[in-house]
């Protein structure tokens, strides 16, 4: 099967920034007519008018993802302004760094909406026109689906539910023509990071070094090396990978 993505139309979530971004401009560049989608509409818009000004077709979506009508607004939009929904890339996610004894149910609470139920409602609610167009879904995940870290539990424990959702969506999905797979990507130099330090640390500062230190260590990936997966993933060569949970961390899973 060919590897054409030209006139295909995408939604990628938390595409302001990051591993969404780099998603976005990568799916562009290969000719897929793109839906950036974020909550800060001058990072939206300047990501999506950028990827017009480098030859790409983009919209920018404002939306909370904690918003239940926010899967509705993002798929209409695609829909009216391009006919088609083709490939679903759920990139969002909210990340929480608390000891245990400091988690709160509002904690639980965002990030099982934003990271868990809005994806799957996202899907839902496209599903007439991947399965139209044998589409394609591609959520990112994280390792931490499958290795837990320090004051991680939440984020850990909804990764991973992450992976065993992917599984049932593609089992689900498959007689329609519609593939689901997962990546998880390792440590990936990104705002997350910046943030996760920001929650653990008062001092801006040291937060900011902390980050900065850990963003320069080994098996620390790049934004676009995520993109590059994801685009052969939403492509054809891909059309026999189905329900696969598949690590991208430069091996730093097989041990170190």
């Amino acid at each position: 099967m060919a590897l054409d993505w030209q006139g295909k139309t995408a939604i990628v979530t938390g595409s302001t920034s990051g591993i969404g971004k780099a998603v976005a401009e990568k799916l562009a560049a290969h000719g897929m007519r793109t839906v950036v989608h974020g909550r800060n509409r001058e990072a939206g818009e300047t990501t999506a008018a950028g990827i017009r000004a480098a030859g790409g077709e983009a919209l920018f979506v404002q939306a909370d993802l904690l918003d239940p009508e926010a899967p509705g607004k993002l798929v209409d939009t695609a829909v009216s302004a391009w006919g088609r929904v083709d490939c679903i890339v759920n990139n969002a996610a909210l990340v929480c760094n608390k000891p245990i004894a400091d988690i709160r149910h509002e904690d639980w609470d965002r990030l099982f909406f934003v990271n868990l139920k809005t994806p799957f409602f996202l899907v839902q609610r496209a599903l007439p026109w991947l399965a139209q167009n044998k589409g394609t879904v591609v959520n990112v995940g994280s390792i931490n689906g499958t290795l837990n870290k320090p004051d991680n539990v939440i984020y850990d424990a909804i990764k991973a539910s992450l992976n065993h959702m992917t599984r049932g969506l593609a089992l689900d999905l498959r007689d329609r023509g519609i593939r689901v797979n997962t990546l998880m990507p390792g440590g990936v130099a990104t705002p997350l990071i910046d943030q996760w330090f920001h929650q653990m640390y008062d001092d801006p500062a040291v937060a900011q070094r902390l980050a900065d230190e850990e963003k320069a260590k080994p098996f620390m990936g790049a934004p676009e090396q995520i993109a590059d997966a994801v685009l052969y993933l939403c492509g054809g060569g891909a059309s026999w990978i189905n329900g696969a949970v598949i690590p991208i961390d430069g091996g730093y899973n097989i041990g170190c």
